[in-house]
């Protein structure tokens, strides 16, 4: 008699494996730089300021190992996935300021995510306007019209590269493979879809122009307009809410802003998307991305779903994210400011993975709906079906069909009114609910990603995942970087402010160690107190140089602490090295010395700015409105940027110090050994010093060219240049 068949056991959806060599060698290293760092501060005086500076360093540094001590690599397997299972998923798209975030752009990104590998009747995309432009409401609609025709043509060809822009420049090319009947049908369609594009391109730079001219989105009025939801096109018209071939649904909404309330900037943006899609597709995942971070393969939401949906997991239910690194599309094969973020998304978010998972990082993310609602994973089945409805009504508000959404099956879908959608997106909804305090994004820091990430998820039981490419696969994702030095410092400012101004606070991670694991606090931490960095890299910018410019046998490094620093400087230049050459896979020198330069540029400037400002603020000294500019991604002219030269052009007050400093350095080094060649060598008490000093005059060379040997205009800016002499000289004359 035959054996009773058995259902099948689920396929293994993803694969996830320590990359044990690598942690073993990131382990060795470590506790020999230890075992060197404690040996060269036990040789500091006490009262010596550098002892002070080194601690620091050795703070930070231990905090920057925990993500180190457990790599891992993950694998996904979109094909092993039943597409009838597929459950939905809502894209979010945020934007906020047309002049810098150029409609063309946006529409791009709004488009590819139209064009993803998913059942067309579960993937709905919402536009988030925060300027309420009607430049962007009039392309959204261009867009929707486009993709009606771009999104079959995807699907039909086997399109890998959704987003338009690239794929007719030439980054996606088609294998036709099928016949000369096939391959004279795809020429033909391609040729057809090419033109239809460049027809919706040229509408919307046509528009861009006349909008310019009229004014008609002044700065007063994105700051000040009604809100406004538009449903461009939905699902009436399909078979079911599952059809394969149906066309996604795109809805624009554009917010109410007033003067007197506060926005909250992008996480505001994102909750009212939160609860405008709630009362339309309700879908239980949501994918967030920039405007400018378009996707670049069409299976992103399928290898997100890997994961989400792999019951094979040891805990399938406390899944809260699938985070994808950012990557870009313009970075320069000579990356002078660092702009890939190697150290981020190649390295530590790897390592944060084999703890509970990586930071949640602004965009490229697919979130559990419950989770950024306040769920726990223990109440993940039907969190709130247990709550009042007034408990509800105060949580969440007083809209019936949001409250109602809380409690239908996720993902399905009721009518709803207009008047429904423009009161949870008005200024006025949010008071008196939990709204950014324990329910959506959180409000309390202007990186409410960091925030919200560690706050509302990780310190309610939640884990998340890091869905790395293997270097065989093109980037899930590609952004844009800024090319102008000004905009990166100011972008990394911001981030260092409000990062620092959470672990000051009485959320910092460190005391949260019971609620997560200690080496995962401690890699929450190390972003939290990242901007300390400026206080050390200050020290030993100053300190050493005024010292060897002073001579008389004074040094900041006496002999029995010289031998042990030089061991830890090297220690840790090779620890850089050998990490950046993993990530690369490759012997990268150039990349570590343009991180290594970078780092100490940023440290003098966007971090210094970045404690002062925190500093303010905690005195009650601070600015009343937090700044929070926006990096253009309007097409610059990044030509120097590519041919790896620093354009300083419009650069502020953020670069003064790193300038002033920069001279001092020179002005040390040349004045100090001028006085050893007349007054006879000091030698072997100033070895340490003469080197520090050189190797800060060769990490500083860009700053010395653009004050004093290039004319082009990208050159610093005279009165910069100007002030940092006199700085310079000051402090010479002062304590030299």
């Amino acid at each position: 008699m035959a054996a009773p068949l058995q259902d099948a056991a689920p396929l293994q959806l993803h694969t996830v494996e320590v990359d044990q060599p690598l942690a073993a060698v990131n382990r060795l290293l470590a506790g020999l730089h230890l075992a060197l760092a404690a040996a060269a501060i036990a040789h500091r005086g006490v009262h010596d300021i550098l002892l002070a500076a080194d601690l620091v360093l050795l703070f930070l540094w231990l905090l920057s190992q925990a993500p180190m001590l457990r790599p891992v690599s993950r694998a996904a397997f979109p094909g092993r996935l039943s597409r009838p299972a597929l459950l939905a998923v809502d894209v979010m798209v945020v934007t906020a300021d047309p002049d810098k975030e150029p409609a063309a752009k946006v529409m791009n990104t709004v488009i590819s995510a139209m064009a993803l590998d998913y059942p067309g009747g579960r993937l709905t995309v919402y536009l988030s306007d925060d300027a309420g432009s009607p430049l962007t409401l009039l392309a959204a609609r261009k867009a929707y019209a486009f993709a009606s025709v771009w999104v079959p043509f995807c699907r039909k060809y086997g399109v890998q590269c959704p987003c338009p822009e690239r794929f007719f420049a030439g980054s996606d090319q088609l294998d036709g493979g099928g016949g000369v009947d096939h391959d004279r049908e795809l020429a033909g369609d391609k040729i057809r879809v090419k033109n239809m594009y460049e027809t919706f391109r040229k509408g919307i730079e046509e528009a861009t122009k006349d909008a310019a001219l009229s004014g008609s989105c002044t700065r007063a009025a994105r700051q000040d307009h009604d809100a406004h939801v538009e449903i461009i096109a939905d699902k009436q018209d399909s078979n079911s809410d599952g059809d394969e071939d149906a066309m996604p649904s795109l809805v624009y909404v554009s917010r109410e802003k007033r003067p007197a309330w506060a926005h909250h900037f992008k996480a505001g943006a994102l909750n009212v998307l939160l609860r405008v899609s709630s009362l339309m597709s309700n879908a239980p995942y949501v994918l967030v991305l920039d405007c400018d971070m378009y996707c670049n393969t069409r299976s992103s939401a399928m290898e997100a779903m890997c994961f989400h949906l792999d019951s094979r997991r040891r805990r399938a239910d406390d899944l809260a994210f699938v985070q994808f690194p950012q990557m870009f599309h313009n970075l320069s094969g000579n990356d002078i400011y660092a702009n890939e973020l190697r150290s981020i998304f190649s390295t530590r978010w790897k390592g944060l993975d084999g703890l509970r998972g990586p930071i949640l990082s602004g965009t490229g993310f697919c979130l559990r709906r419950d989770a950024v609602y306040g769920a726990r994973p223990s109440s993940s089945q039907g969190p709130f079906s247990s709550m009042e409805v007034g408990e509800l009504k105060t949580r969440f508000g007083h809209s019936n069909g949001h409250l109602v959404s809380l409690r239908r099956t996720a993902g399905s879908t009721t009518g709803v009114l207009p008047q429904d959608a423009t009161l949870v997106a008005s200024c006025e909804y949010e008071m008196g609910t939990r709204w950014g305090e324990e329910v959506g994004f959180l409000y309390q820091s202007v990186v409410e990603d960091y925030f919200t990430g560690y706050r509302q998820l990780y310190c309610r039981g939640w884990t998340s995942v890091y869905c790395y490419p293997a270097p065989s696969r093109p980037a899930p994702f590609l952004g844009s970087v800024p090319t102008n030095l000004n905009d990166v410092l100011v972008q990394n400012k911001r981030w260092m402010s409000g990062m620092l101004a959470v672990g000051l606070s009485r959320h910092c991670p460190l005391g949260s160690a019971l609620a997560v694991s200690l080496p995962q606090s401690m890699g929450f931490a190390y972003y939290a107190f990242m901007a300390l960095y400026a206080f050390p890299v200050l020290c030993y910018a100053t300190v050493p140089q005024l010292s060897f410019f002073r001579g008389g046998g004074a040094t900041s490094f006496p002999v029995a602490s010289s031998l042990w620093f030089t061991a830890v400087f090297v220690s840790s230049l090779l620890q850089h090295l050998i990490e950046v050459s993993v990530a690369k896979r490759r012997l990268a020198v150039r990349t570590w010395w343009n991180e290594q330069r970078f780092w100490a540029l940023n440290a003098v400037t966007g971090q210094l700015f970045a404690c002062l400002s925190v500093a303010l603020d905690l005195v009650g000294a601070g600015g009343q409105a937090v700044n929070f500019d926006l990096t253009s991604k309007a097409s610059d002219h990044g030509e120097l940027y590519r041919d790896g030269v620093f354009d300083f052009a419009g650069c502020s007050t953020v670069l003064l110090p790193a300038t002033t400093l920069c001279l001092l350095n020179n002005a040390a080094l040349v004045g100090g050994i001028w006085k050893m060649v007349i007054g006879g060598g000091r030698g072997d008490t100033v070895s340490v010093e003469l080197f520090l000093l050189c190797y800060v005059a060769a990490l500083s060379y860009p700053l010395l060219q653009g004050m004093v040997l290039r004319r082009d205009p990208a050159r610093v800016p005279a009165w910069i240049t100007a002030m940092s002499v006199g700085m310079a000289a000051t402090l010479l004359s002062l304590f030299g």
